[in-house]
């Protein structure tokens, strides 16, 4: 007998995940913490500013949870093109983004995504994060942009079929 259900994949590894396995949260959790507060600090330190674990200190909270803010933007806009009603898209993109690798639309939508987390990423973190650490505009703009560029969510790229 055939089975009609509808399977709903996992398209936001590992946000969907750390619901379902709680106990996730305390490897991505700090795994995620301690590579902010990495970038956060060797930047400064290469930037040559002063009293950089500090400065970190003072604002690694706020960049950590925007990280997370950021990731979860960008796994709405996946989640949502898993929704679509518009037949091309799901088609396309659509019933791929849990394996964006099995249609060039689905690796292009994923790689959007990526890209949208990292602007929000960086805007985030210029804009609020850092700005009370009185530091100079274009340390600002490097610091977020180097949060933006090595903490985006490349996972997202990753077929979550290898997960489950």
């Amino acid at each position: 007998m055939k089975n009609n259900s509808t399977r709903l994949y996992n398209v936001i590894f590992p946000l969907w995940m750390m619901f379902i396995f709680p106990q996730t949260w305390l490897i991505v959790g700090p795994t995620n913490f301690a590579i902010d507060f990495a970038v956060v600090y060797f930047t400064m330190k290469k930037l040559d500013i002063e009293q950089p674990k500090e400065k970190t200190k003072k604002a690694i909270i706020k960049v950590w949870l925007c990280g997370f803010a950021a990731d979860i933007a960008g796994g709405a806009l996946m989640f949502m093109s898993s929704m679509a009603s518009n037949r091309w898209w799901f088609d396309h993109i659509g019933r791929y983004v849990y394996n964006p690798f099995e249609s060039i639309y689905a690796l292009v939508w994923t790689c959007a995504c990526v890209a949208v987390s990292a602007v929000v990423i960086y805007y985030l973190n210029k804009c609020w994060c850092l700005k009370g650490l009185n530091l100079e505009e274009s340390h600002i703009k490097k610091i977020a942009m180097a949060l933006a560029v090595i903490t985006a969510p490349y996972l997202f790229l990753l077929p979550t079929s290898w997960f489950y």
